[in-house]
C-alpha cells in the first residue's frame, strides 16, 4: 500500500530529495513522484506498476517519462533494481549513507508459487566472500532473485 496524498514526507524521501538537490539534480514531478511511490510501499513493484501510481498522484505523467526517471534515479544509486523469474524487474528505494537508509536486502522467489520474500542481504555474505576469494568474482546479490521453493510449497508438495 502506498502512503496518502495527504500525508507528510517521510523522512526517508525528504533526505533522497535532499540528496538530488545536493548533487545539483532536479527534482522533477517525475522524479518525485517515483520515489514517494517507492518509499510509500514495502510491495515489489515493477516499472509499469510503479507508472500506474505515480500518474494516479500526478495526473498527465507519462509512462516514458516515468521510466526516464526509473533509469535515472539507478545511475544515481539512490533506486535499485531486481531481476525476479518470470516477471518483470521490480525496484526498491535505496538511501544509501544516510541514518534513514533501508536496511540492504536480497530476494528469494518461489518457482512454485512466485512469492518474494526479502532476506537481509548479510546472510550472502560467506558466498560472496568465498566466490570472492576463489574465483576473484563480486557477485550483485541485490540485482537477482535466488530461486527455489518456499515452505509452504514444500509441504504441500509433500503432502499425497
Amino acid at each position: 500500500m502506498t502512503r496518502s496524498a495527504d500525508a507528510a514526507p517521510s523522512p526517508r524521501l525528504d533526505a533522497v530529495v535532499q540528496m538530488l538537490r545536493e548533487r545539483a539534480e532536479r527534482v522533477t514531478v517525475a522524479r518525485r513522484a517515483v520515489l514517494e511511490v517507492l518509499d510509500g510501499t514495502e510491495e515489489h513493484l515493477n516499472a509499469d506498476e510503479i507508472a500506474a501510481r505515480a500518474a494516479a498522484a500526478a495526473p498527465g505523467l507519462h509512462r516514458a517519462t516515468v521510466y526516464r526517471a526509473l533509469t535515472r534515479l539507478g545511475e544515481l544509486e539512490m533506486v535499485t533494481h531486481t531481476h525476479v523469474g518470470g516477471a518483470a524487474t521490480v525496484y526498491h528505494l535505496s538511501v544509501i549513507g544516510t541514518d534513514v537508509e533501508r536496511g540492504q536486502h536480497t530476494h528469494l522467489q518461489c518457482t512454485s508459487c512466485s512469492v518474494v520474500i526479502d532476506i537481509p542481504a548479510d546472510v550472502l555474505h560467506p558466498l560472496a566472500s568465498r566466490l570472492l576469494n576463489d574465483l576473484d568474482f563480486r557477485i550483485a546479490p541485490e540485482h537477482a532473485a535466488l530461486l527455489g521453493t518456499c515452505a509452504a510449497c514444500r509441504a504441500t508438495e509433500s503432502t499425497p
